[in-house]
């Protein structure tokens, strides 16, 4: 029995001697757990940013009333969709009724008196011009009738008083038609003044017509826009009142149409420019990813907690505005540079090994070191110049000799410093 303890202890020393020896051993050399093959790819350099949805100027609309009066009907909830110009709430109008029925009165009656005016006055006219047509009949008869006169009383053939006769009768019929041109000339100014003021008054009384069908108008509430109704602040039976300012009801939201604004920080925004292409997405759709353009950069700065930003802004298709909701929060990606079909090594590969951005690439011979030269710099991926190529197997995860690693860790190499958005 003692004897076959100590053989297990010899041989229970035996392995641990050469588990020893193997780490040891391990411990002295590079080893790959996992690995990556090199090949061509799409690089992008991009800036990560924060964004907000928002509704673009015009898309949301607040319909309000400039009537006074009880809602008599509300015809939407909030939820609804709603187009353009459809009733969505209606007040009680009685009183503007009546006042558009005594406004209808008044403009009859302005219409039948004009009426009026442009008929008789003519008539009047006409009569008086041939009142004056007659005295001046009578007054040449006279006039003729006493040069006549004249010269039979000259040559003696006739009595003086038949010229005295002739001369009074010359002078009566010149005063008659001297007073009937006066009364044509007073009823063609008269005419004219009334008929002018019959017709205002007409135009008077349409223009408070109008302005009362307008009025009325206010007690029948329309959709402004095609879209859905997103708030409602009163109810059938309750009143409003219309002062100052225009009691708002309803607010109305077109979804189709939304813009995103992306706040860009104050070392980054020098690289973005109109016409970038930006991926985002939103934490209530994390299956999907969405896309837009940088359409304008705010000159205006916005400090927040002391951080100096800059708003982009990105247009969005309807497609896509229907798909989210304002104030949504968004995880935005600006492509700043892109490069197609190059030779692509993963970040994960580039490791920082004694100060030196380098890869390990394992081939039939075994584990070498590479000090390859990087271009363009991507968030996944970045772009190799020198020192790879297609087809190599590098090392993404990479176990090191203490005395090679140091005291740095492996870490990908294109990793933004700390405290920068990722590139």
């Amino acid at each position: 029995m003692r004897k076959k303890i100590i053989i297990g202890l010899a041989i229970t020393l035996a392995v641990a001697l050469a588990a020893a020896f193997f780490l040891s051993r391990r411990e002295d050399r590079t080893e790959i757990t996992q690995t990556a093959t090199l090949g061509r790819a799409t690089v992008r350099k991009v800036l990560d940013a924060t964004g907000i949805i928002k509704p673009e100027v015009g898309a949301i609309v607040k319909t309000g009333t400039r009537f006074t009066g009880i809602i008599r009907t509300m015809h939407v909830k909030v939820g609804d969709k709603v187009k353009a110009g459809q009733i969505i709430a209606e007040i009680d109008d009685r009183e503007q009724r009546a006042q558009q029925e005594q406004a209808q009165a008044t403009l009859r009656k302005a219409e039948a008196e004009r009426a009026k005016v442009e008929s008789s006055y003519p008539l009047q006219i006409r009569e008086a011009e041939a009142q004056v047509a007659a005295a001046q009949a009578d007054y040449d008869y006279a006039a003729l009738n006493l040069k006549r006169r004249r010269t039979l009383v000259d040559q003696d053939l006739d009595a003086r008083n038949t010229l005295d006769e002739a001369t009074q009768q010359a002078g009566t019929t010149a005063n008659t038609l001297a007073a009937r041109k006066a009364t044509l000339d007073r009823l063609q100014r008269e005419s004219s003044l009334a008929i002018r003021s019959a017709r205002e008054a007409v135009n008077e009384a349409t223009s408070a017509l109008e302005a009362t069908n307008v009025r009325l108008s206010y007690s029948v509430i329309r959709a402004p826009l095609d879209g859905v109704v997103s708030e409602v602040t009163a109810q059938g039976g309750e009143t409003v009142v219309a002062g100052f300012q225009v009691a708002n009801l309803i607010t109305v939201l077109d979804p189709t149409r939304l813009e995103m604004w992306i706040y860009v920080d104050e070392t980054d925004v020098g690289q973005v420019t109109p016409g970038m292409a930006v991926e985002f997405r939103v934490d209530s759709l994390p299956g999907r990813t969405f896309s837009g353009t940088v359409n304008q950069i705010y000159p205006q700065p916005e400090i927040r907690e002391n951080i100096v930003y800059y708003r982009a802004l990105v247009r969005l298709t309807p497609q896509t505005s229907t798909d989210l909701r304002p104030e949504m929060t968004t995880q935005c990606r600006i492509v700043v540079q892109q490069k197609d079909n190059v030779l692509a090594v993963p970040n994960e590969a580039l490791k920082w090994v004694s100060g030196e951005q380098v890869v390990f690439v394992q081939d039939g011979a075994g584990i070498r070191k590479v000090r390859p030269r990087i271009g363009l710099a991507g968030a996944e991926a970045s772009e190799v110049l020198e020192g790879l190529a297609e087809g190599d197997m590098v090392g993404t995860r990479v176990v090191l000799p203490p005395s090679r690693s140091g005291s740095r860790p492996e870490q990908p190499a294109a990793g933004p410093p700390a405290g920068r958005p990722a590139r």
